[in-house]
């Protein structure tokens, strides 16, 4: 379904353009009995890339994945989104990655696995070479926007140093530094915004940040803070804004980059990357945070995309982002397993009824 109303969808020649690589997984939503309750197209660039969409960017996935169902509803989902599938390329001896979301235990509205809860059989993501995807793609897409990656491959740092040099804006998301210091201090020097959780990485002071122009780290409930490596190198700290009710914290981090992205260059004006970074940061990351907690309160990492038209997602964040409203998630806020049917985002037909109907890696029952 078209999220925007025909007369407010952006021409094409207008779209913004974001070519993104990493985790691109199907991502599936069980209940406490580990039963399947909705399967939908995941993992954190999977994620950027799909919201961008959504809020009416050109999208370009760039992954190998299998020959399979999970591979097939990943691609179908894009294609709804009018994102450009080209690169999202099957290969019959490469693995769809899958992630397993369980309800969370203590303060925590999630859990995450690669491991299938039924089988054990994991379906991660690969690092294995994926060079022969570069080159084509640089062709066909001479020029982008933005650049995101999330994970650090020989493909992804190519891609990254290429599309720096091309003037797209980089941006670096890791979910941890990995075995690969090189490799990682090569991502580093290639982007221009690295952003990255506490509880992931605590600081990157060991690595040359000089090339580095904005570095964001999320602090969960407490906000965020930002610096710029680059210049003055003093931190700057954004509060949370004030959410009544939680029902799952999955994906905030990727609403928050997609919401930066998204506000930035609708206020880019001919600028260049430097300029509109310096100028505009702040007020963009306030559109972010804006945009994850408001969805926070559905299930899944894109369950406001999936309930809501995009230009009712950006009225709904921007008349947030002018309030002054901020606060800490209290643990009485926090649900404990899913929303009932009647608060779940999912319609009675997109439920899965029966614990015999699991979703697990031997044929997947999507």
């Amino acid at each position: 379904m078209n999220p925007w109303p025909e007369s407010e969808f952006p021409q094409v020649s207008a779209r913004r353009r974001v070519v993104g690589t990493g985790l691109i997984a199907l991502d599936v939503l069980l209940n406490e009995d580990k039963s399947t309750v909705s399967s939908a197209l995941g993992g954190s660039a999977g994620n950027v890339l799909a919201i961008l969409a959504h809020l009416g960017w050109s999208s370009v996935p760039v992954a190998k994945v299998g020959m399979d169902t999970a591979a097939e509803h990943i691609r179908r989902e894009f294609e709804e989104l009018q994102a450009d599938v080209r690169f999202l390329v099957g290969e019959d001896h490469s693995c769809t990655p899958i992630v397993f979301q369980l309800p969370g235990d203590g303060d925590k509205t999630h859990q995450f696995s690669f491991a299938c809860p039924h089988c054990g059989r994991k379906r991660h993501f690969s690092y294995s070479s994926d060079d022969r995807l570069g080159a084509p793609l640089l062709s066909e897409i001479q020029n982008s926007d933005v650049y995101f990656f999330d994970r650090v491959t020989s493909l992804s740092l190519k891609l990254a140093e290429d599309y720096r040099s091309r003037g797209a804006l980089v941006v670096f998301e890791p979910s941890s530094m990995g075995n690969d210091l090189e490799g990682f201090e090569r991502a580093i020097q290639a982007a221009h915004v690295i952003k990255y959780a506490d509880d992931r990485i605590t600081d990157l002071q060991a690595f040359d940040l000089s090339n580095v122009t904005i570095e964001v780290q999320t602090l969960g409930k407490e906000g965020l803070k930002f610096r710029s490596p680059s210049s003055d190198n003093r931190w700057m700290s954004l509060s949370p804004y004030a959410a009544p009710y939680v029902a799952d914290t999955s994906g905030a981090g990727d609403w928050c980059t997609a919401g930066m992205l998204y506000s930035l260059f609708e206020n880019a004006h001919g600028r260049s990357v430097d300029e509109l970074l310096n100028a505009d940061l702040g007020d963009a990351l306030r559109f972010g945070q804006a945009l994850a907690t408001l969805n926070c309160r559905y299930t899944g990492a894109r369950g406001m995309a999936q309930r809501q038209p995009a230009y009712q997602i950006v009225e709904m964040a921007s008349a947030l982002q002018s309030s002054s409203l901020t606060y800490a998630i209290q643990e009485e806020h926090l649900a404990r397993g899913w929303p009932s049917v009647e608060k779940h985002r999912f319609s009675t037909e997109e439920r899965v009824h029966s614990t015999l109907n699991r979703l697990c890696c031997d044929g997947l029952a999507l």
